[in-house]
């Protein structure tokens, strides 16, 4: 994530964020207004630490958010062998 600000924002995340909420962006060689359309923003994000910073709620509110918790070795085994054996099978 983009490091923190004095007052608290992060510039890119307040980008994305314009973008976002009044569907386009504004073009400085110009000096006008680009309308954006038919676009879907997808975005994943670790928690902060590590010299991640928190995103702010302002931004987090646009998208549906959810938690995937780490897999055991055994699950992963299962995963990755059976895309494998996919693969094998397939005279890969």
């Amino acid at each position: 994530m983009p490091a923190t600000e004095t007052y608290g924002a992060q510039p890119p995340i307040e980008l994305l964020r314009l973008f976002i909420d009044m569907k386009g962006l504004y073009d400085r060689d110009e000096w006008s207004w680009k309308d954006v359309e038919d676009t879907t923003l997808v975005a994943a994000a670790a928690p902060p630490g590590g010299g991640r910073s928190p995103i702010t709620l302002r931004f987090s509110r646009h998208f549906n958010m959810f938690c995937v918790p780490n897999a055991d070795t055994a699950t992963l085994k299962k995963i990755f062998g059976s895309i494998v054996q996919g693969f094998l099978k397939a005279g890969f």
